[in-house]
């Protein structure tokens, strides 16, 4: 902090050392200065670290306006201190130290430089009689598929005259199979088990029953999001479907996609919903017990 200070007020203060740096953070605050004490004519001074939270700026008061640090110690105190140590007191022995640790690693991979050019020339010799070696397996490999080949291409042939008489038989059992398979897909697409319906508690929020839904306008339902149980969105209301009798039977999901492509639609029941509408009657959130891979992985809604 800054005070200002009768004009000769010093006369009563001790000169007890002198600003030789100063710690500054990051952000250009400044921290900490450091007092050179003791020693005389610059000789034999020590450094000592204060923090600038222990000092007291004080402006001269008159024409003078000299400014003076005050901190309240004696010299004494300051030389029985602790010692800073800056960084560069200690670089010649690191770099003594590095000189030698780079001589000791030097040697060191000279000498495993040569073991390994040893162990490669070795290792090459070997290499080169394994590969005369290989080379005349494979020669004998050869002549043998070579022999092989010829009897495979002569069942082949007794095979591909078998297969022909066959042929008729395996086209009507493969149309058969097709349409076994497209009816499944079929009854796979239509027949989907039921979602449970979720009992989510939200602050502020009332669950809207279903005798009450039908009070609730289409256009608020339509475009909502569908959250799972930890709030997170699975899919977005697409449509209402209706009955025969005019009545809401069930809803288009829109699961997946980016930016509205590739979203693949689903139906599901207003019994799998739970819808929640705020107490001021206002905001609506609709909820169904999956999470977006699940729901994604139901049968695709075909209009």
């Amino acid at each position: 902090s800054e005070m200002r200070v009768a004009a000769g007020a010093e006369q009563e203060w001790d000169d007890i050392g002198e600003i030789n740096d100063i710690i500054v953070s990051k952000d250009g605050e400044v921290r900490a200065v450091i007092l050179g004490v003791g020693g005389f004519l610059g000789m034999g001074e020590r450094d000592v670290s204060i923090s600038m939270d222990e000092i007291t700026v004080l402006n001269e008061e008159g024409e003078g306006n000299e400014r003076f640090l005050v901190v309240s110690t004696s010299k004494e105190a300051l030389e029985n201190a602790p010692v800073f140590e800056r960084l560069t007191d200690n670089m010649g022995e690191a770099m003594n130290e590095t000189e030698e640790t780079a001589t000791n690693l030097t040697e060191e991979v000279e000498a495993e430089t040569q073991e390994a050019t040893n162990n490669v020339e070795a290792e090459t010799e070997e290499l080169a009689n394994e590969t005369e070696e290989m080379a005349n397996n494979v020669e004998a490999e050869t002549e043998e598929l070579a022999n092989e080949t010829e009897q495979m291409a002569e069942n082949a042939e007794a095979q591909t005259e078998e297969m022909a008489n066959d042929a008729e038989t395996v086209v009507t059992t493969n149309e058969t199979d097709a349409t076994a398979e497209t009816e499944t897909t079929e009854m796979a697409e239509g027949d989907r088990t039921m979602l449970t319906r979720p009992q989510v508690e939200r602050d502020g929020y009332a669950e809207v029953e279903m005798a009450e839904i039908g009070n609730i306008a289409a256009d608020q339902i339509e475009g909502s999001y569908v959250y799972g149980a930890n709030d997170e969105t699975v899919g977005e209301i697409d449509a209402l479907l209706l009955d025969d009798n005019g009545n809401v039977s069930q809803v288009v999901v829109n699961v997946g996609g980016f930016l509205g492509l590739g979203e693949k639609p689903v139906a599901v029941s207003f019994e799998e919903l739970q819808i929640l509408r705020a107490q001021d009657g206002g905001d609506i959130r609709i909820y169904i017990d999956s999470t977006e891979e699940a729901l994604e992985a139901q049968p695709e809604y075909q209009q």
